[in-house]
């Protein structure tokens, strides 16, 4: 998967997890605490990871890189 392709799935993601978290807060689901709960817990530090993600990915995408050994001619 090339980073093109990682950024756009990224951007998604995200998009869908800041939705999610936004219904937390602006719909009648942020009465359950269950869905609070998740919201906290879970799709909040995803959304993080995400947008890091984003924002880092050229550093993530060279540290991901495997380094190749020159031969010697």
């Amino acid at each position: 998967m090339n980073g093109k392709n990682i950024r756009i799935v990224l951007r998604w993601v995200h998009i869908a997890l800041a939705l999610l978290v936004g219904a937390a807060f602006y719909s009648p689901l942020g009465n359950f605490e269950a869905y609070i709960t998740a919201t906290l817990w879970g799709l909040m530090p995803a959304l993080a990871l995400t947008g890091v993600g984003m924002w880092k990915q050229s550093s993530v995408m060279k540290a991901l890189k495997p380094v190749s050994k020159k031969v010697h001619q």
